[in-house]
């Protein structure tokens, strides 16, 4: 870990969390479609429930991870613009 990364998580901590949470929900969503691979074809009558589902989730979690990349967004314009106060030149 670089100075400045250390830095940024000292200003920004939920960043390591945020992380982990883009991760895990990137794992999901393609252990959804692998276990499902009609999962992204349109919807259908005669879908099973666990299909229906899944797309439920699939839905749930682009929804969660656009919020947490615009949360991410957010945090790190703080951290630049702490960056920028810092800096003395």
């Amino acid at each position: 870990m670089t100075v400045d990364e250390f830095r940024r998580l000292l200003i920004a901590p939920e960043l390591i969390v945020l992380d982990v949470a883009d991760a895990a929900l990137l794992a999901l969503e393609r252990s959804l479609v692998l276990e499902h691979p009609l999962v992204c074809d349109p919807t259908s009558d005669d879908d099973p429930l666990v299909r229906r589902r899944a797309r439920d989730v699939l839905r749930s979690t682009a929804r969660l991870l656009r919020a947490l990349r615009a949360y991410r967004g957010v945090v790190l314009s703080i951290v630049r613009e702490a960056d920028f106060q810092d800096d003395p030149f």
